[in-house]
């Protein structure tokens, strides 16, 4: 009787204990040529443990620095991971791990593990194959030595960390051809995690990415033009400065016909010189063109920080006094300016401008805590104070809650002064406002400078009178000729801040006294389109004012008193003044009145 078949006899019996070795082709560290050009591939490979090597001992009291001594472990199992240790000493136990190279424990039988019927153990002739591998004889597993050293904390996916923190067992995969565990840990490109941790290893262990490596690099001449370049735009800066001029533009675009007082001066020394040329704007590279407004800014300040530190330098060990005054600017913001006056090495009083503050209100408490915080930015002592210099607001002068007062109270030796200048002003508003002949003349006069500066047409009319009667007076040899004599002008406003204005506005009504009364006259007397009856009438008025005997005396008489007064102001406002000059020139200008 024929033996029976059954469905076994069909398939091929498979033969047991395949060695890797021979269905698997020894695998490279990294593809190198798909790894990109900027990190490059393990050029060599991880040290190799000796067969007949006894397994790795680590020895922190003489292989290691005793600060990372304690974190490195010859099991891989045994390892505390890496992104767990101190940030700061993470490099040097990468270090460590790769003087010691992976953990590679040679042994004629590895413990078996896996079903009764199919029980697997690891083989020592994987280390061949794969030179990362690791074994660790704690847990039985494999480790993965680049992913150990260079992996970030796993990504939340399946398996993720198993060759860095769990550790590989299941040994049949690996016998499984293209889809060997192993193989595919190593993924199938240089873009894989495996394969990215494989390049930090080679590019740390060479160093060829280290930043002080990559800074050698750069060569003098870029040096040398960065250089040029930034001294392009200090140089710019510092002009434009120094001349009070803006540094943006409306339209600082390519295509824009005005690019800014900045960019067009950089054009400019571009144009006067062809090194500079071939390393500004356009011909700069993208990120070190050093135009920018905050390139602009930085440069700003760092000049002003060096002018702030030679000025500290001049003041020295020195006593000081405080000049401060506030003032609101175009964009509607209170600024403080804070003054600074000195007596030099040399003996001679010095006053430098020390900064300007922005602050939200002008209460005393406010102005003392900007003050103070600028005297401690420049190093300078409160203690120091010998003086203070401010207007007459109550804010400032107050006796109780006053800025003088509190600093008085800090330093006893702070002696408040009101600006003898301001003095001057307000003794002459309140003196003028005494008498009714000389407050009446101020109001005149300001109606006669309004009607006659009213209108371009109108200024163009005094030009021409002007150059008839200059004209006319050179041929009389009445007026002396010279360079900057005799221009012709306007008339000047007063403004009421000011009382010096004041004595300007009538020194050029004098000077200009027919020009401006023909202009009157001619307005008072047409009957055209061009004016009307309102403007007609407030000429009219003004030529009277100007034939009366009242406005003319006191217009000559001022002109004499006022001129004493403005010699006075301007002797109280140089810098070099001091209390006991300003004393004798307040008495001396006395004598003049009463003489």
């Amino acid at each position: 009787m024929a033996k029976m078949k059954t469905i076994f006899s069909y398939y091929k019996k498979q033969e047991p204990s395949i060695d890797v070795a021979q269905e698997i082709e020894p695998v490279p560290q990294s593809n190198a040529q798909d790894i990109p050009q900027l990190i490059e591939p393990i050029s060599d490979p991880i040290p190799q443990a000796d067969s007949r090597a006894q397994v790795p001992q680590v020895d922190s009291s003489t292989q290691l620095n005793s600060g990372v001594g304690d974190f490195v472990k010859g099991d891989p199992g045994l390892r505390p991971q890496i992104q767990n240790c101190p940030i700061d000493k993470q490099n040097e136990i990468r270090m460590a791990y790769m003087k010691l190279g992976p953990y590679q424990p040679k042994k004629d039988v590895y413990p078996s593990s896996g079903p009764n019927r199919h029980r697997r153990r690891f083989q020592s002739h994987w280390f061949n194959a794969f030179s990362w591998l690791e074994y660790s004889s704690s847990k039985d597993a494999a480790f993965c030595f680049p992913c150990f050293l260079f992996r970030k904390k796993p990504k939340g996916k399946s398996g993720s960390n198993t060759f860095t923190e769990k550790g590989f067992r299941s040994w049949r995969k690996v016998n499984n051809g293209k889809e060997c565990a192993f193989l595919s840990h190593m993924g199938k490109d240089s873009n894989s995690a495996h394969n990215f941790a494989a390049q930090c290893y080679d590019n740390l262990k060479s160093g060829k990415y280290d930043i002080e490596q990559v800074m050698e690099k750069v060569s003098d001449e870029d040096i040398i033009k960065n250089r040029l370049r930034l001294k392009t735009s200090i140089d710019a800066a510092k002009w434009l400065a120094f001349q009070a001029c803006p540094f943006r533009g409306n339209d600082e675009g390519p295509n824009s016909m005005n690019q800014g007082n900045f960019l067009e001066m950089m054009k400019l020394l571009a144009s006067y010189n062809a090194k500079v040329k071939a390393v500004v704007l356009g011909n700069a590279p993208g990120n070190a063109k050093y135009t920018s407004p905050d390139i602009q800014k930085q440069i700003l300040n760092i000049i002003a920080t060096n002018a702030q530190i030679s000025i500290r330098r001049e003041i020295g060990d020195a006593k000081f006094c405080l000049v401060v005054d506030e003032a609101r600017d175009e964009s509607e913001r209170e600024q403080m300016a804070v003054v600074v006056r000195f007596v030099d090495t040399g003996g001679f009083i010095r006053e430098r401008f020390l900064d300007l503050i922005h602050v939200p209100n002008t209460t005393a408490a406010t102005l003392k805590e900007n003050i103070c915080t600028v005297l401690s930015d420049q190093c300078l002592d409160v203690q120091n104070i010998r003086g203070q210099g401010y207007d007459g607001a109550s804010n400032m002068r107050g006796e109780w809650n006053g800025l003088q007062k509190k600093f008085t109270d800090d330093c006893p030796y702070a002696y408040y002064v009101h600006c003898f200048a301001h003095q001057l002003q307000l003794a002459l508003v309140a003196a003028s406002k005494e008498v009714t002949e000389v407050h009446n003349f101020f109001e005149h006069l300001a109606v006669v400078v309004n009607v006659v500066g009213s209108s371009c047409k109108r200024n163009d009319e005094l030009r021409a009178n002007q150059v008839v009667e200059i004209q006319k007076l050179v041929e009389l040899n009445e007026l002396e000729t010279g360079s900057g004599a005799n221009q012709v002008g306007a008339l000047q406003r007063p403004c009421e801040t000011r009382w010096s204005s004041h004595f300007n506005s009538i020194c050029s009504l004098l000077k200009m006294y027919k020009a401006a009364f023909l202009v009157l006259k001619d307005i008072a007397s047409s009957k055209g389109p061009g004016t009307s009856p309102s403007a007609r009438a407030k000429a009219a008025g003004a030529v009277q004012l100007m034939m009366s005997f009242d406005f003319v005396f006191i217009l000559h008489l001022m002109k004499e008193l006022m001129g004493i007064t403005d010699v006075l102001c301007k002797k109280l406002q140089q810098k070099s003044q001091d209390i006991v000059n300003a004393m004798h020139d307040v008495a001396i200008t006395k004598n003049w009145f009463r003489n």
